[in-house]
């Protein structure tokens, strides 16, 4: 059971009120209801997503909300939580009361045996030998997780993403996208968005009568830890092979002309592993199977990172965790410290250190080629 209150009155730790000012200083104004709204984007990452729990108890004490989400896998998870609506408190309850070994269950077949899925992923070729000796595309059966998201969504009024689109609080409508795999076609699709042209093929009239819990439960089905899912005649897998971290899902499209200034930030919160910036020896073939099947869910995401996209990212390093990514087992002690790694980050994102500035939203919109005067006037005139 994961205590959030004990962490949180460890002395340093939570925010003081005078840095929530100073916090809330260099955010955008509030809208007219007097909130302030983020956009935001969660990368996947497995059962340390725990740390995605201590980040939003950050944002809850500086008093932001959260209006448009994505997320890949265990960020998908998040996002779907987020969108949701809950209180900080409960979503914490939620979270913090799981057991995460419930979601393995169900094998696929009798035929596959394994050890700790810690390190499952760590042996894939023995995973392969066994998936094929059992005829399966993955060890574990992804009804459970779908079963317990369905259950835990019905409780905020949500079953599709209709459900979402029909809410809104104060006016402001909230939305969800997720991005899965599709590895029979070899494309990223974001749902409910690509859902559109095989809506009748699925037998829906609205894309967005896709329910959420399947969508997310795609999201993160883990290439061979997890069966792969179906869309029609497609396979469906883990959207971090093809984009584990989709900051760009908000951002303007290229070629539409943006004539306003834009009214809401988006973060983007990813999980970092600084102690394996260096790399890993390959030393023979497998070694380099692991490494394969390590850079393929992040490597397209990285280079999108270093196009100039740092300043609105806050790096979560979870190194500290010594957690991997399938610790469905992981013990109170390591998600205390996930939980606490996530405040911590976006704590300094917020208030910066030596490394960083702070986070200041009229520089980053100079950083984006607008004035901050002539937006402040446009929200103004607006409001």
């Amino acid at each position: 059971m994961l205590d959030t209150n004990q962490i949180l009155e460890e002395s340093g730790l939570r925010l003081t009120r005078n840095e929530i000012d100073l916090i809330r200083q260099r955010m955008p104004p509030p809208a007219p209801n007097g909130k302030i709204y983020v956009d935001g984007v969660f990368e996947g990452g497995g059962v340390r997503g725990i740390a995605f729990l201590g980040a939003l108890r950050c944002c809850a004490d500086v008093g932001v909300t959260w209006r448009k989400v994505a997320g890949t896998s265990a960020g998908a998870i998040t996002a779907a939580l987020v969108a949701a609506d809950f209180p900080i408190a409960h979503l914490e309850k939620i979270i913090g009361s799981m057991n995460f070994m419930e979601f393995l269950t169900e094998k696929t077949s009798p035929l596959i045996f394994n050890g700790d899925p810690a390190d499952d992923l760590g042996h894939p070729l023995w995973l392969i030998l066994w998936l094929q000796l059992a005829g399966k595309s993955g060890q574990y059966s992804g009804e459970p997780f779908r079963r317990w998201m369905a259950g835990i969504l019905r409780k905020q009024g949500l079953t599709d993403f209709v459900s979402l689109r029909e809410q809104s609080t104060d006016g402001v409508k909230r939305e969800l996208k997720v991005v899965v795999s599709d590895v029979s076609k070899g494309e990223m699709l974001v749902l409910p968005d690509d859902l559109t042209l095989m809506q009748e093929q699925l037998g829906f009239r609205d894309a967005g009568e896709f329910e959420i819990a399947e969508a997310v439960r795609l999201s993160m089905s883990i290439p061979l830890f997890f069966e792969a899912g179906k869309l029609g005649s497609s396979r469906i897998v883990d959207g971090g092979i093809l984009s584990n971290f989709p900051l760009w899902i908000y951002d303007f499209k290229p070629g539409v002309s943006q004539q306003t200034c834009p009214r809401w930030p988006t973060f983007g919160l990813r999980l970092t592993q600084n102690n394996n910036q260096q790399g890993k020896p390959i030393n023979g073939p497998f070694d380099m199977l692991r490494a394969m099947f390590s850079t393929m869910m992040v490597a397209r995401d990285q280079y999108h990172l270093s196009q100039g996209k740092q300043d609105r990212v806050v790096e979560i390093d979870v190194a500290q965790a010594n957690a991997t990514a399938t610790e469905f087992n992981l013990s109170d002690d390591k998600k205390r410290t996930l939980y606490r790694i996530g405040y911590k980050a976006m704590k300094q994102f917020f208030l910066g250190d030596a490394r960083q500035q702070p986070w200041d939203w009229d520089e980053h919109l100079r950083r984006r080629g607008y004035d901050p005067v002539q937006c402040r006037e446009e929200y103004a005139s607006k409001s």
